[in-house]
């Protein structure tokens, strides 16, 4: 078996020896309470940034409205 997994196309299946490192890495920070690696969820990540996003619009939309009202 060829094992290519810099390109992410590896055959090895659960015996590829990146996918295990991965998961050790991940029981470890389990077992440590996720203090020892970090493991960034991507979903989190752009939920935050789309809610800042929102935040900001809002933000400006007001700002428009209001400086509309006072300066007619």
């Amino acid at each position: 078996m060829t094992c290519s997994c810099c390109t992410y196309k590896c055959e090895q299946g659960r015996d590829c020896p990146v996918r295990q490192q991965r998961i050790k890495e991940v029981n470890d920070a389990y077992t440590n309470g996720y203090n020892d690696a970090s493991l960034d969820d991507p979903y989190t990540d752009t939920l935050g940034t789309f809610k800042a996003l929102v935040i900001v619009l809002a933000f400006c939309i007001a700002v428009t409205l209001m400086s509309y009202v006072f300066w007619r």
